[in-house]
C-alpha cells in the first residue's frame, strides 16, 4: 500500500492503462479524453507521459488543481476525477481531505445562449452542401455529435436512420427521422460525397505527392461513414461557420457550439411534438419515461411527421422544394382570388342587366318595336 504522501513507481504505465480501459469497452472518444487528462498533468510536472507513472506524489496532484484556478469548475472536476482514478488504480492512498479536494464542488454555470433559426439560416447559406447536410441532419434528429460522425451509410433507410448501440452513448441506441427538409440535403450530400472525399483527400497531400501530417486519425480505407468527418473536424466546421455569422464568446468557449443543435431539437421539436415523443427520439430517458412510457416506432414516425414543420431551417424561398402544404395553400389563395373576381364580374353583369331591363320598361311600344327590330 503506498503512503498518502510519496513518489511511488505506479504499476500501470498510461499506455497500459488507457489499453484496459479499451479493453472495459470504453469509446475511443472517452480514452482520448483520458489521453489529454493525463497528458496535461504531465506537462504541469514537465515530464514525458510515459513517465507519470513514477511520479504519483499527491501533494503535486493538489498543486494542479490549485492550477486550474479560473477554469470552469465542470472541466476541473472531470480533470481531478480521472487523475484521482490513476493514482488509486496505481495504489496511492488518499486521506479523507485529500479525496475531498479531489471531487470540487460545481458551481452551475450557463456558458450558452439559445441557438436562434436566424443563425442556423445564415450558417446554411454559407457554407457548401456537406455542411448543410450536417446541419439540418443535426436539427432534424437531435444526435449528438459523436454519433452523427459514426453513422454508416448502411444505417440510412430512406428518412430513419439506426443509431447503433455500439456508437451511441450509454448504449442507448434507437431509430431518428429525417424531416422532409433534412432529407432533401441528405440526397444532395450523398450525389457528392465520393468527390468530397477525393478533393479532401488531395488537400492532404503535399507537392511532393507525400501526405501532411494532419491532426487525427486517418481516413478509413473504403469510408462507409454517412458524412466523411471525424467529430474534431466536424466540430472545427461549426465553429467557422459559427465565427462568421456570430462568434460570440462566453467565459470559457463560443455561446453557440455544435451541442446547441441538439439544445435546438430539444427546445423547438416540443412545440409541435409531445415531450414523451422528444425524450425517446432523444434516447436520453429516465426512470419513469424508460419504465412508463410506450409508444410504437410507426406511431413515434407518424407524430414526428405531423410536427416536423418547426424543425425546417432554411428560409421558405431557399428551401430546395416547396412543401406539399405550401404548395397547397399557394394553389387554395390562387384559386381563392379567381373565384372572388369571378363573381365581382358576375355582380357587375348582373347590375348592368337589371339597369337595361327598367330603361327598356321605360320605353313607349314604338321605341321598344324599333329597338327589337334593330336587333334582328
Amino acid at each position: 500500500m503506498a503512503k498518502t504522501d510519496g513518489t511511488t513507481t505506479g504499476k500501470y504505465p498510461v499506455d497500459d492503462y488507457l489499453n484496459m480501459l479499451h479493453l472495459a469497452k470504453r469509446s475511443d472518444k472517452t480514452i482520448e479524453g483520458y489521453r489529454k487528462v493525463l497528458k496535461s498533468y504531465a506537462d504541469f510536472l514537465g515530464v514525458p507521459l510515459t513517465e507519470i507513472h513514477r511520479h504519483l506524489l499527491v501533494s503535486n496532484l493538489l498543486k494542479y488543481a490549485g492550477s486550474r484556478k479560473g477554469k470552469s469548475d465542470a472541466g476541473t472536476k472531470t480533470n481531478l476525477s480521472i487523475l484521482h482514478r490513476y493514482f488509486v488504480m496505481n495504489g496511492v492512498v488518499f486521506d479523507e481531505l485529500q479525496h475531498n479536494a479531489m471531487k470540487p464542488k460545481v458551481t452551475k454555470e450557463h456558458n450558452d445562449k439559445p441557438l436562434e433559426i436566424e443563425t442556423l439560416q445564415r450558417m446554411m447559406d454559407l457554407t457548401d452542401v456537406h455542411g448543410r447536410a450536417l446541419i439540418s441532419f443535426l436539427v432534424s434528429t437531435g444526435c449528438r455529435a459523436d454519433e452523427t460522425c459514426k453513422i454508416l451509410l448502411s444505417d440510412v433507410h430512406g428518412d430513419k436512420v439506426t443509431i447503433r448501440n455500439e456508437i451511441a452513448k450509454g448504449g442507448h441506441g434507437g431509430t431518428v427521422f429525417l424531416t422532409s427538409e433534412a432529407k432533401e440535403f441528405l440526397d444532395l450530400w450523398l450525389r457528392d460525397r465520393d468527390d468530397y472525399i477525393r478533393i479532401a483527400d488531395a488537400r492532404t497531400k503535399g507537392l511532393s505527392g507525400k501526405k501532411k501530417p494532419v491532426p487525427g486519425a486517418p481516413r478509413p480505407v473504403n469510408d462507409q461513414r454517412l458524412f466523411a468527418i471525424a467529430y474534431t473536424s466536424l466540430n472545427k466546421k461549426f465553429a467557422r461557420l459559427y465565427d462568421s455569422v456570430d462568434g460570440s464568446v462566453g467565459k470559457y468557449h463560443r455561446e453557440n457550439t455544435i451541442h446547441s443543435c441538439r439544445k435546438y431539437f430539444r427546445t423547438v421539436a416540443a412545440k409541435t411534438m409531445h415531450p414523451d415523443l422528444v425524450t425517446c427520439l432523444m434516447r436520453q430517458t429516465g426512470y419513469l419515461d424508460s419504465t412508463y412510457v410506450r409508444i410504437s416506432d410507426d406511431e413515434k414516425y407518424r407524430q414526428f411527421k405531423a410536427g416536423e414543420a418547426a424543425l425546417f431551417v432554411t428560409r421558405a424561398d431557399h428551401r430546395i422544394q416547396t412543401s406539399q402544404l405550401d404548395a397547397l395553400k399557394a394553389e387554395n389563395e390562387r384559386l381563392r382570388q379567381d373565384l372572388n373576381g369571378v363573381k365581382q364580374s358576375q355582380t357587375k353583369i348582373e347590375s348592368t342587366q337589371d339597369a337595361l331591363t327598367r330603361v327598356f320598361a321605360s320605353l313607349s311600344p314604338e321605341q321598344r318595336e324599333t329597338i327589337l327590330s334593330a336587333m334582328k
